[in-house]
């Protein structure tokens, strides 16, 4: 299992979406952590964003990132559709264990 951020820390984050959407990139505080019974999340507020495609940086207020333990992967809601997220570092969330 990977740590996750902690709050008032800033990441780096990379957002891949359809493309309706287009993709992000960008710095982001973390205002909140959640690891509990089996869901993961993080509030994270917008600090420096590069926007490609249809988005714009407007679009960006606080962000929730839940971790998505089926597809193992971050993922965050564009509105209509969901959004791969990748956090730069060694921030991959909780991994299946084998049995």
């Amino acid at each position: 299992m990977s740590k996750l951020p902690k709050v008032g820390e800033v990441v780096q984050l990379f957002g891949i979406g359809c493309e309706g959407c287009g993709h992000f990139r960008g710095q982001f505080e973390v205002c909140r952590v959640v690891d509990q019974e089996g869901e993961v999340f993080l509030v994270v507020d917008p600090q420096d964003i590069q926007c490609e495609g249809p988005v714009e940086k407007k679009a960006f207020t606080q962000l929730t990132i839940a971790w998505n333990r089926d597809l193992e992967s971050w993922q965050t809601d564009c509105g209509e559709h969901q959004v791969a997220v990748h956090i730069a570092g060694h921030y991959h969330g909780p991994t299946r264990e084998a049995a």
